[in-house]
């Protein structure tokens, strides 16, 4: 197998996005397009980091791969997804042909399909994803079989695309010592491996950081990476204006941090975060001023399902997670350059023997009690120069969550119901909700979640809690429109690389 690296005519792939095609036709070929920030040679594509030489290429045998590639392997080509599930690749299928991406909207185009835009159960497949391996794995295109792919390998050999687990070498994690020897070991291998001499661009590393648990602790590991930058915002999602601010545990890590306000108005490239999964909740990540070549966040992603006390206990299946936070960044940040880091997934089959650390008598001294009670990540930030009463306090969170779901511009807002028009979608009520925004924003976010769920067993808090059936249309909406038809050029050649 060969890789065929293609030029696009009129339109450039987001920075880290790649697509590849093969064609029953033309044996031994793989078409390849890709992004100017991917890393490319005649045998692979990247964009991640793992803890390895990256002359090596193990990305593809690494159970802490972050990001996405692909790899020739003899006869076989071998795609790689991140190990977490803030991220995914996509595959699709039809006569033969198959086409595999990072990228959605880029699938959508090489492949020539469409999604099924009067169909209303996209996003609700999306967030399936906190039911762990049990994820909603095919979505209804308009020609062939599309399937979404978390966690796992792809490898096509003979024409024939087949799924794999990926292979397993963290843990066991019997005490406190050897996790957090762990954690920081693989920090600083994959810190190494971001500035390989061997790239052809080193990746920059930086964290986020709040007042909570996770994300110190993800900062922690970002500098042991080599970072010295971490990113912030200052308030919390709250009624009331809470500070939220992490640059106070910054500098007790000696690290730079940047303040960002938040804000409707100071968000940006929204629609990427619509492609992403229909909703708002991370959009918080345009907020950001990111690097002009490629980088790698570190997030503390998925922390209340690894570090939360459970008595012990954890889910049978290890892939579970409370919410889907983290997606919604997947697709704006190729566009961005971003590698998407999230540190509690480093060894996350090894969740049980992380939940019974919790509970060990030695960590007694980092437990606070209460609902908020975490005693890993309190324990490594203390012990890493950062006081106490600086985070862990109170339960926060700055993701974008319980709005009324709509475009937030204007331009956006009108592109939107000429979507609705041709898709036979009540454009009348949108307009409607759309003027009172304000009002079920405060409705969703406050009276919703704090009073109704104390009801929420009676039939009409249940009703009450429905979203309206015009937001279901945001993620085909998106992903359509940034189908980069100019893509599809004929003229389209092979390019040096």
């Amino acid at each position: 197998m060969n890789l065929n690296f293609k030029e696009t005519s009129g339109f450039h792939l987001p920075a880290l996005a790649w697509v590849a095609k093969y064609h029953p036709q033309a044996t031994g070929v793989l078409d390849v397009w890709c992004g100017d920030l991917t890393e490319a040679d005649l045998h692979f594509v990247v964009e991640g980091v793992w803890p390895g030489n990256f002359q090596d290429l193990g990305f593809d045998e690494s159970e802490l791969f972050y990001g996405s590639g692909l790899r020739l392997v003899g006869e076989k080509v071998r795609f790689a997804s991140s190990c977490s599930t803030v991220d995914r690749i996509w595959s699709h299928q039809d006569a033969g042909v198959i086409t595999v991406s990072n990228s959605l909207p880029c699938l959508l185009c090489i492949a020539d399909i469409d999604l099924v835009c009067d169909n209303s159960n996209y996003a609700k497949a999306v967030q399936t994803i906190v039911k762990g391996t049990g994820y909603q794995k095919i979505y209804p295109v308009s020609r062939g079989e599309l399937r979404v792919h978390y966690f796992e390998n792809l490898e096509l050999e003979n024409g024939i695309l087949t799924v794999g687990s990926k292979p397993s070498h963290t843990g066991p994690f019997p005490d406190f010592q050897s996790y957090s020897s762990f954690l920081a070991q693989t920090a600083e291998s994959i810190g190494r491996n971001a500035q390989d001499a061997a790239r052809d661009r080193p990746v920059s590393v930086f964290s986020t950081i709040s007042k909570g648990y996770d994300s110190p602790v993800a900062s922690i590991m970002a500098k042991a990476a080599g970072a010295r930058k971490a990113v912030t915002i200052t308030s919390a999602r709250s009624i009331f204006p809470r500070v939220d601010s992490g640059s106070a545990i910054a500098s007790q890590l000696n690290m730079e941090c940047e303040e960002y306000l938040s804000g409707r108005k100071k968000f940006r490239d929204e629609l990427w975060y619509w492609a992403a999964n229909g909703t708002l909740q991370d959009m918080n990540f345009s907020l950001f001023d990111y690097p002009p070549g490629p980088s790698v966040v570190f997030t503390g992603f998925n922390g209340d399902m690894v570090w939360s006390r459970s008595g012990g206990t954890a889910p049978d299946d290890w892939l579970k997670r409370k919410d889907s936070t983290g997606l919604g960044f997947c697709e704006h940040r190729l566009l961005k350059g971003v590698i998407h880091c999230p540190v509690p997934f480093w060894g996350i089959r090894n969740l049980l023997d992380i939940k019974k650390i919790s509970e060990h008598a030695e960590m007694k001294p980092w437990s606070v009690g209460g609902d908020y009670d975490r005693p890993i990540p309190r324990r490594i930030a203390e012990e890493a120069g950062v006081s106490r009463a600086l985070f862990g306090q109170k339960k926060s969170a700055t993701t974008i969550d319980e709005l009324l779901l709509c475009p937030l511009s204007s331009e956006l807002m009108r592109e939107y119901l000429g979507f609705l028009r041709l898709h036979h979608q009540n454009r009348y009520v949108i307009r409607v909700v759309y003027a009172l925004r304000r009002i079920v924003d405060f409705w969703r976010s406050v009276l919703r979640e704090r009073v109704l769920s104390y009801f929420s067993n009676r039939k009409i808090a249940r009703q009450w809690s429905r979203t309206f059936i015009w937001e279901d249309y945001l993620f085909p909406w998106a992903n359509q429109t940034l189908k980069p038809k100019s893509l599809l050029s004929k003229d389209a050649g092979e390019s040096g690389r």
